[in-house]
């Protein structure tokens, strides 16, 4: 096997080995603040959340998201966050959700999980679900009345649960 890639190696001239070694330069993409380029209502048309709802929610992960420097241009807390919003809004691909927000789709990926993880952590802050027998019955009764829906004690984003 080592005969092989000697071959490979000396077959090839110094030049012709250069430019398979080269690698491609970084591209740094434009990265839009949203936040001031857009008004109240086309931010909640592509985020589905206002801006006031974003910036609390921003306040309250920001620190998990933070990168310990600046250097190799590291991706903001808020762009992070907007570009999650973007690919929870549009259920698109990552490639998609990426070029809106002016990162790869390996970054998009990363950040995707990263926001995930941080919304999932203010779960037990958040969201609140029946936990005695007369809250429950309370909130299937609540949800019967509405929609005639029984044995329902909650709702989020049109799952019953």
């Amino acid at each position: 096997m080592a005969l092989f890639y000697n071959y490979i190696l000396s077959s090839f001239d110094d030049d012709e080995m250069l430019n398979h070694v080269q690698r491609r330069p970084r591209i740094f993409r434009e990265r839009v603040n949203y936040f001031e380029t857009m008004d109240d209502f086309d931010f909640f048309t592509l985020f589905r959340l206002t801006k006031i709802t974003v910036e609390t929610l921003l306040l309250q992960i920001e620190e998990s998201l933070q990168h310990a420097t600046e250097r190799n241009n590291a991706i903001p807390p808020r762009i992070q966050l907007l570009l999650a919003l973007r690919y929870y809004a549009t259920g698109s691909h990552l490639i998609a959700a990426g070029d809106f927000s002016g990162v790869s789709k390996t970054s998009a990926h990363r950040i995707v999980h990263r926001v995930t993880a941080a919304i999932a952590g203010l779960a037990r802050e958040d969201i609140e679900m029946p936990s005695t027998e007369a809250q429950v019955t309370a909130a299937q009764v609540d949800f019967y009345t509405i929609a005639r829906f029984p044995k329902v004690i909650s709702a989020l984003d049109c799952t019953h649960v």
